[in-house]
């Protein structure tokens, strides 16, 4: 979508390590997504309004929290850009796809316990 350089237009980026970096921080954002999503669903949080007020606030802390996934990704993007390198976020990369399968796993087991109407499951 721009000029494959720093800000200064000094520094040539590769094409090909710029998408790869692209596409990697936006896998980091859709893992992010889906660990916010899988967290403040609907079964696991019984009232619409709660739901989509959780899921509202945490994913806006997921974009500026200091140690999140996705705002890594970003501000390597945002860097890169400025600096005219491309970095794979590969560090966010493995802690996005950790947290998205620790809430999959989580909003799973809860789920369950809870039954289908949202009351406690039989032991």
């Amino acid at each position: 979508m721009s000029d494959l350089s720093g800000a200064d237009h000094r520094a040539a980026v590769p094409p090909g390590q710029a998408v790869a970096a692209g596409l990697a921080a936006c896998a980091v954002s859709v893992l992010t997504g889906a660990a916010v999503g899988a967290l403040c669903t609907r079964p696991l949080l019984h009232a619409r309004g709660w739901s989509l007020v959780a899921t509202a606030l945490a994913a806006l802390s997921a974009l500026v929290t200091t140690g999140s996934p996705a705002k890594a990704a970003v501000t390597g993007l945002v860097t890169g850009s400025r600096t005219g390198t491309a970095h794979l976020p590969l560090l966010p990369l493995a802690a996005a796809s950790a947290l998205a399968c620790a809430s999959a796993a989580l909003a799973c087991h809860l789920a369950s316990r809870r039954g289908a109407a949202g009351d406690p499951a039989a032991p």
